[in-house]
């Protein structure tokens, strides 16, 4: 039975080997495809660009000379346009690419395509200079794109370098189609329209946002070109142009000439530092290919020898052994995928087990010493596992029932005191008294809540339900009504949709777990909105706050959490309310997933599926 590791081994080895020599490959194909695709891609991405600004000229005057010079233009962008297309179209170039990159480089070929529709829409002047914007940007974003997907090392160094630059070459796109828009409205000194302005500092705020996070982490050498840029006479003057469109005061002084000549140098400097990096970045990989060479060679050659030596060592004695440990393997075998999970899941379930009978001792399968102690060990193992297992599930369900009976005796007095807190504002007309009266009935109301999250805590229900269905606004609106800081959520008009009445306690209680989150986590003058609609399987309702907002890692391991909540932990207290959420979604098969909002805050996206919905008759007999 030792062959199998055996084997095992020598194809792990193998596999080592291939791994490591194809992953020197990879960075030896960098180059190929930084001369079969980069370099007539980007060649082609800039000769658009140009097409643009004239283009954007000529819908500007409609003049014969910026016809005739568009024209030119657009004969060389052909030219390039056919020379990557013969370039990336070749066998080795074809080769080297994945199938990822494969359909980038498909999707990048059809926006290719698309420059000839939209040359017709130029030359009849029947587009207007904000979406031949967004229409010329097609063909750059997918080369973008393109060029993303052609990282094939794993070497990390490389890997960051290539993206910082991809992300300086999307702000240098960005920053010319600010050129064209800017150079359209100044060459007639038309007036800028609300969508070009919306437009123009939108480009400007992308361009800054992209240049910042690429020379983040831009080596010194590779960021120096950047640095001499940014600190340039051209560059600050065109900072300054760039500003004073954004805010609207462009004055006399900025004329199209000017734009355009601070346009040339600024992106001829660009372009420069751009081309620089590029050339220095591809040259690092073959070093790094050669290195690996190395390392798969040596790794290789040592690994052989290893599996040799164990294979001739192990054949030697593998004959009784491996049927003795064959044997314990069939027992231990038994043991951890039916026998355990089995007793794991009774003991789930509340029911008893006998130690003694869900983990008896293995039978040692044979005479060899050391097997007969596994096996014995094996049985311990079991044994102590079983044990633990039962003492915490009685553990659990004795902690569970006493926070279950005292919560309920906590709920049952504040329901008691809510009914008593209505007769008293029923009965006073002081009117500083009823406002008192009130907080403290929102007080009360939100102790209520806690009490019933530490019923769902421990395993229980909160017991309150509603006969009748209840329409999600007014679920919301009680869900509102239970958060502190209740004034600052805003609840806008939805579609009248109700939910059933048996679950409408535990949607309010969901829903004001996430307002109270989003409240607790947002400036106390920023507005949280909730919003509904009805979707293809249900109604979805987001809760929008506009609050500093999370990591990408702490959204993704609090989703992780809401799709499948754990078990209660006594030890861990951290964002309690957000496990209460998940056992009630999963308990109603909602869904609840955390994404980041556009503000900066979080948005939280509740599902409500169909089944938990009122069904239209019964929303009729309930309206009659």
């Amino acid at each position: 039975m030792l062959v199998i590791p055996l084997v095992s081994l020598v194809a792990l080895w193998g596999f080592a080997t291939t791994i490591t020599t194809s992953e020197s490959l990879n960075l030896l194909t960098i180059s190929t495809l930084y001369e079969s695709i980069g370099v007539p891609g980007d060649k082609l991405a800039r000769s658009l660009q140009r097409e643009h600004l004239l283009s954007a000229e000529y819908l500007a005057t409609g003049s014969t000379e910026s016809k005739s010079l568009l024209d030119d233009q657009r004969r060389l962008t052909d030219d390039d346009r056919q020379e990557f297309r013969r370039s990336s179209g070749t066998s080795q170039a074809q080769d080297a690419m994945s199938p990822p990159m494969k359909a980038r480089y498909n999707d990048a070929v059809a926006a290719a395509d698309e420059l000839d529709d939209l040359r017709q829409d130029v030359n009849g002047r029947r587009i207007d200079l904000v979406t031949l914007g967004q229409r010329y940007a097609w063909l750059p974003t997918a080369m973008i794109a393109l060029i993303n997907s052609m990282t094939l090392s794993n070497n990390v160094e490389l890997y960051q370098q290539s993206r910082s630059l991809t992300s300086i070459g999307l702000a240098e796109d960005h920053m010319t189609r600010e050129f064209a828009l800017a150079a359209g409205l100044l060459l007639v000194h038309s007036r800028w329209e609300e969508p070009e302005r919306r437009a123009f500092t939108q480009l400007a705020a992308k361009r800054e946002f992209l240049f910042e996070q690429g020379m983040t982490e831009l080596e010194p050498d590779l960021r120096a070109p950047f640095e001499k840029l940014i600190v340039s006479d051209v560059y600050r003057q065109f900072q300054r142009m760039e500003a004073r469109i954004v805010s609207g005061t462009i004055g006399p002084d900025l004329t199209h000439a000017a734009w355009r000549q601070v346009s040339l140098d600024v992106d001829k400097a660009y372009r420069a530092a751009i081309d620089a990096g590029g050339v220095a970045l591809a040259s690092r990989g073959e070093p790094v290919a050669i290195a690996t060479f190395v390392r798969a060679g040596v790794a290789g050659i040592l690994g052989l020898a290893a599996v040799v030596l164990s294979l001739f060592v192990s054949l030697r004695i593998a004959g009784a052994l491996s049927r003795e440990l064959g044997g314990l393997r069939s027992a231990a075998q038994q043991l951890a995928e039916v026998r355990l999970p089995r007793v794991v899941e009774r003991l789930r379930r509340g029911e008893k087990v006998d130690v003694a009978v869900e983990a008896p001792e293995l039978e040692p399968p044979g005479t060899t010493a050391e097997v007969r102690d596994v096996a014995h060990a094996f049985s311990a193992v079991q044994h102590t596992a079983v044990d633990a297992a039962v003492d915490q599930a009685r553990l659990r369900e004795s902690v569970g029932q006493a926070l279950r009976n005292l919560a309920r005796r906590s709920q049952g007095l504040l329901q008691r005191q809510l009914k008593l807190l209505d007769a008293m504002q029923r009965q006073t007309e002081d009117s500083t008294a009823l406002e008192d009266l009130f907080r403290l009935d929102h007080l009360t109301t939100r102790m209520r809540r806690h009490a019933e999250g530490l019923i769902v805590l421990s395993g229980g229900t909160p017991g309150r339900t509603h006969r009748n269905p209840v329409p999600v606004a007014d679920t919301l609106q009680g869900a509102v009504a239970e958060v502190e800081d209740y004034p600052r959520v805003r609840v806008y008009p939805m579609p009248e949709v109700s939910v059933k009445g048996s679950t409408v306690t535990d949607l309010i209680h969901l829903f004001a777990e996430l307002i109270e989150n989003a409240t607790a986590y947002s400036p106390p003058h920023t507005e949280v909105s909730v919003r509904g609609e009805a979707v293809a399987k249900g109604f979805a309702v987001e809760i929008e706050d506009r609050g500093l907002g999370m990591s990408a890692a702490d959204v993704d391991a609090i989703n992780r959490r809401l799709a499948s909540p754990p078990e209660f932990n006594l030890a861990d207290t951290e964002r309690l309310g957000l496990v209460v959420v998940g056992r009630l979604a999963t308990r109603h098969g909602v869904r609840v997933e955390l994404r980041p909002s556009p503000f900066g805050g979080t948005t939280a996206i509740v599902l409500i599926p169909a089944a938990v919905l009122a069904p239209e008759a019964v929303l009729e007999g309930a309206g009659a």
